[in-house]
């Protein structure tokens, strides 16, 4: 079978894609516990975190930052990552189909999905995401502690079309199944938890006492 990650010569044709607000409107269910700047400064962080334990975990996949933030977007392309620019106007879901577009124009069989703000990226969940992609079409799902989706392992990357908001790990597995495709959901440890909810913020402490400090 084949798995998400094999053999350097057939990564070439996996992507990773990391979409990313304007930091300045990021994290605005927070706004009641953190000053805007310290919020714009927490999401750039993770950012950078995000993308710099890939690129040591995976640096045989290719990164894709969708953005519609020029400072990200310079961030990413010093980063090593490729960056397109979404559309004005567009949400999350309509910003990932843009990039799914491009993986596929571009020949990627496989797809991830991660979002920009997990606190802890742990390279071993992510490789269980991806090996348990296999065959020609199929649907991983890893699934947040609140129902949403913190990461989509897609194989082709347009597999399914997406749905990420409120239960969307649901959502995205009824997509799968509807089209007859293979589909696992897991709940990683650390995957599950993003920084959306003031609970959240325990999870990124020591990230804010570096930005407060």
């Amino acid at each position: 079978s084949t798995h998400c990650i094999s053999s350097a010569a057939s990564d070439v044709y996996k992507r990773q894609v990391i979409p990313m607000k304007d930091p300045a409107f990021s994290k605005q269910r927070l706004s009641p516990h953190l000053p805007a700047s310290v919020r714009k400064a927490l999401a750039i962080k993770l950012f950078k975190k995000t993308v710099m334990s890939l690129n040591g975990a995976f640096p045989q996949w290719q990164k894709l930052v969708v953005t519609p933030s020029l400072y990200i977007a310079d961030l990413a392309t010093s980063l090593g990552c490729k960056v397109i620019f979404e559309q004005k106007g567009s949400n999350l879901n309509t910003a990932l189909a843009q990039a799914t577009e491009w993986s596929m124009s571009h020949g990627f069989t496989h797809q991830l999905i991660l979002p920009a703000d997990i606190a802890r990226l742990d390279a071993t969940e992510l490789t269980s995401i991806t090996s348990l992609a296999s065959g020609d079409t199929s649907v991983v799902i890893g699934s947040a502690y609140d129902g949403g989706t913190n990461a989509l392992c897609t194989t082709p990357p347009n597999a399914i079309d997406f749905a990420f908001g409120k239960a969307s790990s649901y959502e995205h597995h009824h997509a799968a199944i509807e089209k007859g495709l293979k589909c696992v959901t897991i709940q990683p440890k650390y995957l599950s938890q993003d920084i959306d909810h003031p609970d959240d913020l325990r999870h990124v402490n020591d990230v804010i006492d570096s930005l407060i400090a």
